[in-house]
C-alpha cells in the first residue's frame, strides 16, 4: 500500500466514518533513533577521518620544513611571468637575488649591503573575520 492509495482510502471513508480495521502488514520502516544513530557514527568516522589525516600529515612534514626555516627568509619575491621569479632571499647574514624558473634556480647577485624588506604579512583569517562581522 502506497501513500496515495492510504490517503484515497482515508479520505472516502472519512465522511461515512466507517472505519474498517485491515490487516496491513507491518513495512519496514527506519525509526528516527536508529536514523540519528547512524548518522552519529558517520559523523564520528569522518571526524576520526579528518584528526588521523591532520596527526599524519604533522608527522611527516613538521621536521621537513621547519629544519632549515631559523636560516634561510624568503625577504621578497617579484613575479616576471607566469612562472618565472625574481626574489630576495636571506642566508644567515647574507643576502641574494635568485631567478626562479621552471628549468631551474639561479644566483643572479649577492647583495653586499642587506636591505631592509618591510613585512608585510598578510591577513590572518581571525582578523579578516573580525572587520567583516563589525560591519
Amino acid at each position: 500500500m502506497n501513500v496515495y492509495t492510504a490517503c484515497a482510502k482515508f479520505l472516502l471513508l472519512l465522511p461515512g466514518m466507517a472505519f474498517a480495521e485491515e490487516q496491513v502488514t507491518p513495512m519496514l520502516q527506519a525509526t528516527p533513533m536508529a536514523s540519528a544513530g547512524k548518522v552519529v557514527l558517520f559523523l564520528i568516522l569522518i571526524l576520526g577521518l579528518i584528526v588521523g589525516l591532520a596527526w599524519l600529515v604533522n608527522k611527516t612534514r613538521v621536521g621537513q620544513w621547519t629544519g632549515g626555516a631559523q636560516h634561510l627568509k624568503t625577504l621578497a619575491v617579484l613575479p616576471l611571468g607566469q612562472r618565472e621569479k625574481v626574489a630576495i632571499i636571506q642566508a644567515g647574514e647574507q643576502q641574494l637575488v635568485i631567478g626562479i624558473t621552471p628549468h631551474g634556480i639561479n644566483t643572479l647577485a649577492t647583495l653586499d649591503q642587506p636591505i631592509d624588506v618591510a613585512e608585510n604579512k598578510p591577513a590572518d583569517f581571525a582578523d579578516i573575520l573580525k572587520k567583516a562581522v563589525r560591519k
